[in-house]
């Protein structure tokens, strides 16, 4: 396994086959109740530039695998996580052979991750008033 460090690791979500569908950033994978594996999987997408350069429009998409046991740490997970974030993460990646197909996947099994900016939150709309009088308008 190599060692990963992703910095200014953007999170995007996940590719959706439908255009109405809801983003999702976040899959959660619950062990099996008769399972001896007893982590929770959090899967998520980011992407990085290639090069350090602000002219660069080459990026890279990485996979990002972490395996949580504590309930705690779930819910912090979820509060860091968030579309658009800037992430720095440490970890191994590994390559895995898919049983459907049979290809080698990538993946970045993240030991450590570091928030540098929140994400994208949505703005809270104000209603706008129904019943405007024209003498208060500036123009």
């Amino acid at each position: 396994m190599k060692k990963v460090t992703l910095t200014n690791a953007t999170v995007i979500p996940f590719f959706k086959r439908n255009p109405n569908d809801k983003d999702e950033i976040l899959k959660i994978i619950e062990p099996k109740s008769d399972s001896t594996f007893k982590s929770t999987i959090v899967n998520f997408n980011v992407e990085t530039k290639t090069t350090d350069s602000a002219e660069s429009k080459s990026k890279l998409f990485e996979k990002c695998a972490i395996f949580i046991t504590d309930n705690a740490k779930l819910a912090s997970i979820k509060q860091i996580i968030k579309a658009g974030a800037i992430l720095e993460i440490e970890g191994y990646e590994t390559r895995t052979k898919s049983e459907k197909d049979g290809k080698y996947y990538s993946n970045i099994n993240v030991k450590n991750i570091t928030p540098i900016s929140g994400g994208i939150t949505q703005p809270e709309l104000t209603p706008i008033a129904e019943d405007i009088d024209e003498d208060e308008l500036p123009f």
